[in-house]
C-alpha cells in the first residue's frame, strides 16, 4: 500500500511542477511535435527535461507520425495522463 501512495505523490509532485499541466493539456486535443510543444514551454532544455519525466512517469507516450518524407515522434497524452488531468479539474 505504502508504494502505491509513494507513487501518487510522485505523480503529484511532477504534475505541480511548471509546465506539467500545460503540456498535458495541450496535448488532451492531438499529438503535438516537440517543435509545437515549444510555444508552452519556451526553453528547449527545460522543454526537453519536462517531456522525460512525463514519459518516466507515464503520462505522456511517443507515438510515431508519417509525414510526406519520413516518421516524426510526436507526443501524446496516455490514458493515465487523461485520468490525473480529470482529477486535477474536479478540485
Amino acid at each position: 500500500m505504502k508504494g502505491n501512495i509513494s507513487g501518487k505523490l510522485d505523480i503529484l509532485r511532477l504534475v505541480l511542477q511548471p509546465y506539467s499541466i500545460e503540456i498535458l493539456e495541450a496535448l488532451r486535443a492531438d499529438a503535438k511535435r516537440f517543435s509545437e510543444l515549444k510555444q508552452y514551454v519556451a526553453n528547449e532544455r527545460t522543454l526537453s527535461l519536462k517531456l522525460s519525466k512525463l514519459l518516466e512517469s507515464d503520462l505522456i507516450k511517443v507515438v510515431p507520425k508519417k509525414t510526406e518524407k519520413k516518421y516524426v515522434n510526436t507526443y501524446k497524452i496516455s490514458e493515465k495522463g487523461l485520468h490525473v488531468l480529470e482529477k486535477i479539474e474536479k478540485l
